[in-house]
């Protein structure tokens, strides 16, 4: 007799758009080219391209980017409010990209920025591992790369990759 383990559900594999309510569907915006992201948080997460990061990392001379994921409990990984209470000590614009959408709508509220996500129907993948690497190989040109993936904190000046970090505080030392 053979025994089988089936997964079903799996934060972070897929984006979890799939399995939001519809309530929770009309707060996902899937920016289109024409689009402006707004300045200010509204409750929204904003799905966005690389190109469009890009051009909102721009607008500010330094900007920190936080790629986030909802259920990571590695040391890496800290809470929305901490990240955005350093920042604002830092008077550091934060832009925050979760990962996959299962839990982010309530830590939402801590973020002075929109809430950004990656655009999975501009990707054709629902898939996070895959979609975070094209989104990522189109944000930072492949000569500043860094190959560790630990590294969850990115800052940019005025819209070009400076520095990865693995820790906050590595970022405020």
């Amino acid at each position: 007799m053979f025994q089988t383990c089936a997964i079903v559900r799996t934060p972070g594999f897929n984006s979890g758009y799939k399995r939001l309510t519809a309530e929770e569907k009309k707060r996902v915006c899937f920016v289109s080219s024409v689009e402006e992201i707004p300045d200010r948080n509204d409750g929204r997460i904003m799905a966005v391209t690389a190109d469009q990061l890009s051009a909102l990392l721009k607008k500010n001379e330094t900007t920190l980017l936080y790629l986030w994921s909802p259920h990571c409990s590695s040391s890496v990984c800290v809470s929305l409010k901490a990240v955005q209470d350093c920042c604002d000590q830092a008077n550091l614009p934060l832009y925050v990209l979760t990962e996959y959408y299962t839990d982010a709508f309530p830590q939402n509220e801590f973020l002075s920025n929109p809430m950004l996500s990656v655009n999975e129907f501009h990707y054709k993948t629902s898939y996070c591992n895959s979609y975070m690497k094209r989104f990522l190989s189109e944000l930072i040109p492949d000569d500043n790369r860094e190959s560790d993936s630990n590294h969850r904190f990115l800052l940019f000046s005025r819209g070009s990759f400076v520095q990865s970090y693995e820790r906050i505080e590595d970022v405020f030392p």
